[in-house]
């Protein structure tokens, strides 16, 4: 995201593999995500890449824990760009991208959807975790910003009058504590925007269900707060710092450990044209004696892509239709 180039996934050999999926209690209206973090490069290529979804990344957590926040102005200081991000974002930018990318996102909705989804992410590396400290530090502080949170995602529909599904996206890295208070962000944000219509995604290691991994922690806050309690939407399990394949990469994600989660709450993270190299292949996507890409058409676990470029999207598409078909070769 921005000048972040990599990201440390924990990986650890020592890993079960899931043996069943669960159904999700209401993340249908969503459909299957195929997520695009998003910084202005390339809208126009996001239908032909067969991206649903967009991540605006990023934004600061810190400007959004004022309570002063007042989403009626445009021009608010509470949307600003993280550490790192560009200077264009905003609430407008945000809202234009909004209101030109939906036509393109909605032609790509997975069932259940009608329209593409659009999430605020704040947070990401360079940003570092300080902010999220000191945020989750007390209940008080923790609900201001859900409060906020479900405040701009109103304020952004109603801006874009309704064309996209707006929800949040937590890029939590960097982090000092564990996040004592996010149970009260939770009740504040959900109290204002419904499971069943806004989405929230929370960012993480995709080895998270390893105990060594730094973000270990996670796993208990999507025990206490994630989808089997209407809180937390979607899981996103970065992308690797090194080329993997989908064999390697299912051991994280298919983790019995995490087996509590649905699978159709996740959101599996590939390169995208940002470094074409490494965008998912076999050994495991298509063969194998359980080949990732149909167990994601069958249980309907999603991509985020990290991250949109310029470029022909086509090796994009390549996987997202060789997904949507059960794995059956794509000629690209």
């Amino acid at each position: 995201f921005g000048s972040r180039q990599f990201l440390t996934c924990f990986l650890s050999s020592e890993v079960s593999m899931r043996l069943v999926s669960f159904v999700p209690l209401a993340a249908a209206d969503f459909g299957q995500p195929v997520v695009a973090y998003y910084s202005g490069i390339s809208l126009d290529t996001v239908k032909a890449g067969g991206v649903n979804a967009l991540s605006l990344a990023f934004f600061s957590p810190e400007a959004m824990s004022d309570p002063r926040c007042d989403f009626t102005d445009p021009n608010t200081p509470c949307v600003k760009p993280a550490s790192g991000a560009g200077g264009q974002l905003g609430f407008n930018w945000a809202v234009n991208v909004m209101t030109t990318a939906a036509d393109d996102l909605a032609a790509n909705a997975g069932a259940g959807a009608s329209k593409g989804t659009v999430l605020f992410s704040f947070g990401g590396l360079t940003e570092g975790g300080a902010a999220w400290d000191k945020i989750f530090s007390t209940p008080t502080a923790a609900a201001q910003f859900g409060k906020n949170a479900a405040a701009l995602v109103a304020a952004a529909t109603t801006a874009a009058k309704g064309v996209v599904t707006v929800g949040i996206d937590l890029d939590v890295e960097g982090t000092t504590s564990e996040l004592p208070h996010f149970d009260a962000f939770i009740a504040a944000f959900r109290q204002d925007a419904a499971y069943e219509k806004v989405p929230l995604m929370l960012c993480s290691l995709s080895g998270l269900a390893d105990p060594a991994s730094a973000d270990n922690y996670k796993v208990g806050l999507l025990q206490q707060h994630g989808p089997s309690n209407k809180g937390v939407t979607w899981l996103n399990m970065m992308v690797n710092n090194v080329a993997s394949s989908c064999d390697d990469m299912s051991k994280f994600w298919r983790d019995e450990r995490l087996e509590f989660l649905p699978s159709s709450n996740l959101v599996l993270g590939m390169w995208g044209l940002n470094n074409a190299a490494w965008i998912l292949k076999d050994p495991g996507c298509t063969d194998g004696s359980d080949p990732l890409f149909p167990w994601m058409k069958k249980t309907g676990a999603g991509f985020g892509i990290w991250q949109w470029w310029s470029g022909d999207p086509s090796p994009i598409k390549a996987v997202v239709d060789q997904v949507k078909q059960g794995g059956a070769p794509t000629l690209v």
